[in-house]
């Protein structure tokens, strides 16, 4: 008999699962944007408490309020679902935070990422000590060969994903999202050059990581597309992605990816940026990865919709050409960019560059 792996979630139990759900995402997106701006061990504390709480009130929704709840029992037990060890071990530290006199934190033990276009803090698991392991109930005791195995000393930014993922595994309609269809709190902010995954949904795997993203719509309210380049016989449509007025990052496309996106929904639209934007870089200092423009006027004001096909001919305004021909070579891997080909990709398509507020 094969067991199942996806929780039956009825409409009524949907609320206070997706309240916890939002809770932890945005928990988890909390404490990486403090990653960046903080390296208080105590301070980022907070925010892996916060998240080890909500995960748990998730966890015992599952277990106790939900009418399937005996599926959710097989697959977190022993020999369930393989990830479900995870969703124990962070049941154990939970339990250490909230009943021992104990203060939860990552380890000061940690590494600091970056140089002129930012640093981060990445922090790891701490040891749970023996003595206060001794005080925990022998039902919480029997959880730590699970923290032991897959958290401790492990990066936390990666357990928080992991377990958001594993939630929406086994249960796909509970992550709470944003009136964009974008899980609430993501992606996280990219940080050049780094490879670790910004959201929940991203595959480990590169090359599944890459089809992850082509078959998703890309992030943002709707792209301007500034010109067309062909390279090596492949057709490319290059612009600017905006949120409302602001825009904080470019992007690269295929003629086949546009006219996917476009059959999917997402609005891709022509006008000239220059005539339209002011550089806004300098009011916003913290955004060091690109320039942020922002709209005189509503983006639809000034632009029209994009044939879904792309143009027959090549196009570039000549006062940005070059600057495109670069953006271009980025995206393909060319040249001194060919590792960060596709964290480069991944922030452009998930609009990563989006500054974090919390």
């Amino acid at each position: 008999m094969t067991l199942s792996t996806h929780v039956a979630v009825e409409a009524g139990e949907l609320p206070a699962l997706r309240a916890a759900m939002r809770d932890a995402q945005t928990s988890a997106s909390d404490y990486y944007g403090q990653t960046a701006r903080n390296d208080s061990i105590d301070d980022l504390g907070t925010p892996v408490r916060r998240f080890l709480v909500a995960a748990q009130t998730v966890n015992d929704l599952l277990t106790n309020s939900v009418s399937d709840s005996a599926t959710y029992g097989a697959v977190t037990s022993p020999g369930g679902h393989p990830s479900a060890g995870l969703i124990r071990g962070v049941k154990y530290v939970r339990n250490v935070a909230q009943h021992v006199a104990h203060v939860i934190r990552p380890s000061d033990e940690h590494v600091l990422i970056g140089g002129v276009l930012g640093l981060r803090i990445y922090t790891f698991w701490d040891e749970v000590p023996a003595t206060v392991h001794a005080q925990l109930r022998p039902s919480t005791q029997r959880l730590k060969a699970d923290y032991d195995a897959l958290l401790l000393g492990t990066n936390v930014t990666d357990t928080m994903l992991d377990t958001l993922r594993f939630f929406s595994d086994i249960a796909p309609g509970i992550p709470h999202r944003d009136q964009r269809g974008e899980w609430t709190g993501f992606p996280l902010m990219s940080q050049p050059g780094v490879r670790d995954r910004l959201h929940p949904e991203e595959p480990k795997d590169e090359k599944a990581a890459r089809t992850w993203l082509n078959e998703r719509r890309p992030n943002g309210d709707v792209r301007v597309v500034c010109g067309q380049l062909t390279k090596d016989g492949t057709r490319y449509l290059l612009g600017h992605t905006f949120v409302g007025r602001l825009s904080y990052a470019p992007f690269v496309e295929t003629a086949e990816q546009l006219s996917r996106d476009v059959n999917a929904g997402f609005p891709y639209v022509v006008g000239d940026v220059l005539a339209n934007t002011i550089d806004r870089s300098a009011d916003v200092p913290h955004v060091v990865q690109g320039a942020v423009f922002e709209t005189h006027g509503d983006v639809a004001a000034w632009t029209k919709p994009v044939l879904s096909g792309g143009w027959d001919e090549d196009w570039v305004d000549e006062r940005t050409a070059s600057t495109w021909r670069g953006v271009l070579e980025m995206e393909r891997g060319e040249g001194i960019f060919a590792s960060s080909a596709y964290p480069i990709r991944r922030a452009r398509r998930l609009n990563a560059l989006v500054p974090y507020s919390p």
